[in-house]
């Protein structure tokens, strides 16, 4: 581990305590009440509005936060582990308020959140295995899993992506097979992550 890679964020002491607090973590405080304010009102007074406001809140201060821990080198993996863990929590109450007024979508919500909530959940936890402080470095371990998961394009297509799709009409055959292809990609990556050498070869 070289000085430039700590200035960078990409690698991290793991035996050294990290600040519980920082802008970046307050943002995500901040979007996790935000949304599920919103996503609660939404399921109160089954108002699709509140419940894509919900989602717009997320996604913006998803991009906020994300965008401070870099600014302002914030990034640590105790953040990581909110940003993971708030995704999917608040995804699922959007989900849940979109298909009591959708039934219709229940196969490709019910795909998405297996892929998302499940195997993506468990791929994205995997980057604690090593010195990196979240799954967006991902690609000093394994450029392949990190090119199918965590670059740009594919954070977009897995979340974005379907959910875009969900919300359109007469989507429902695209998106179950971009589901199922998103679960595939899961798979994979799940055998080839499980097949790496451990960090004790990697990093001595």
């Amino acid at each position: 581990m070289t000085n430039s890679d700590l200035a960078v964020g990409t690698l991290v002491r793991t035996d050294r305590p990290e600040p519980p607090l920082t802008v970046a973590n307050l943002v995500t405080w901040v979007r996790i009440a935000g949304s599920i304010f919103c996503f609660a009102m939404a399921a109160v007074h089954a108002d699709p509005a509140w419940n894509l406001a919900g989602l717009v809140v997320y996604w913006a201060l998803d991009l906020v936060d994300g965008f401070l821990a870099r600014a302002l080198r914030q990034e640590t993996r105790m953040g990581a582990q909110m940003d993971i863990i708030a995704d999917r929590l608040l995804i699922t109450f959007f989900y849940f308020n979109h298909l009591a007024s959708h039934p219709q979508l229940l196969l490709p919500i019910g795909l998405f959140l297996i892929e998302f909530v499940g195997l993506d959940l468990y791929l994205s936890i995997q980057f604690l295995r090593w010195p990196i402080v979240s799954p967006n470095y991902f690609y000093r371990i394994d450029r392949r899993v990190w090119m199918l998961n965590w670059s740009p394009v594919a954070k977009m297509s897995n979340t974005g992506l379907v959910t875009v799709l969900n919300l359109l009409p007469g989507t429902s055959p695209v998106t179950v097979a971009v589901c199922l292809g998103l679960i595939g990609v899961k798979l994979y990556s799940w055998v080839r992550v499980h097949g790496l050498p451990g960090p004790e070869q990697q990093w001595i």
